[in-house]
């Protein structure tokens, strides 16, 4: 081989693992940034409960829809043992709605919704250009959980931040069915889900469209049971709201979507 060939070919070669040694660290810089802020959060934001049994059951307020109707439970006991401080959250970042609890899949994190769906894709609860993003609600949804279904994204990341440990349940079913629920903490009180599907589907997925009406709902219901790729002991109320949390899986043109609903249980208010 000529020796100037040899030399371009070790040119490139070295200039190839100089990027890659870039990517790689880089990539370690966010990934450990994204950590470091996420826990400084839930370390000054998510603090210990101190249970209050009153006794007494407030009433839920008349609906349009039966479907928004929830079943109030004053007993705090039923729900994990820990409280939030939303206003701090709040303070912080006016998108914050209310953070969000899967015991199963070790996520607890700060839930926001933006103007779009677009910034919190790649910007931090703390507004951080990071790739990491936040957990957010979807900009046509209401923050207030009262819609058919409420669609909820986070990044699936390597290190099983985010919504990455969601793999968990892919992998190991038990841990549904040891702990199926999904809570969600806003201002007013605790909303528990309990997990009635999950499965793979393709990123442009009909499982996106969000139902007008019950009839749309009780079948969109239906569907998620259909495509569950492990039986859930949860039979859904289909006149019951549902949350849905969504997050990548796969790489590159293989990339697909992984879908998690589950249906209301109960709330316990404030």
């Amino acid at each position: 081989m000529d020796r100037k060939l040899r030399i371009i070919i070790i040119c490139v070669a070295s200039l190839g693992i100089v990027v890659t040694s870039a990517m790689i660290i880089t990539t370690y810089i966010q990934y450990n940034n994204a950590a470091k802020e996420y826990e400084g959060i839930e370390g000054s934001a998510v603090i210990q409960a101190v249970p209050e049994d009153t006794g007494k059951t407030d009433e839920p307020a008349e609906e349009e829809e039966k479907v928004r109707e929830f079943k109030n439970n004053p007993n705090r006991d039923d729900f994990p043992d820990m409280d939030i401080d939303h206003e701090a959250l709040k303070a912080k970042n006016e998108d914050y709605v209310g953070w969000l609890y899967v015991g199963s899949a070790d996520i607890s994190y700060p839930v926001v919704q933006g103007a779009d769906n677009e910034y919190y894709l790649h910007n931090t609860f703390e507004n951080k250009a990071n790739f990491a993003g936040c957990i957010f609600i979807d900009c046509m949804d209401k923050a207030d959980l009262t819609m058919f279904n409420t669609f909820v994204y986070g990044h699936a990341m390597k290190n099983g931040s985010m919504f990455g440990n969601l793999r968990k349940l892919r992998k190991n079913p038990s841990l549904v069915k040891n702990d199926p629920y999904i809570y969600m903490y806003l201002k007013d009180g605790i909303y528990r889900y309990q997990i009635y599907s999950y499965y793979i589907d393709k990123k442009d997925s009909n499982m996106y469209n969000s139902a007008s009406n019950i009839k749309e709902y009780r079948q969109y219901i239906r569907n998620a049971m259909d495509y569950s790729m492990a039986e859930c002991e949860a039979r859904p109320n289909e006149e019951q709201p549902s949350i849905t949390l969504v997050t990548c899986t796969g790489a590159g043109s293989q990339k697909q979507r992984f879908f998690v609903h589950g249906i209301f249980i109960d709330r316990y208010l404030y």
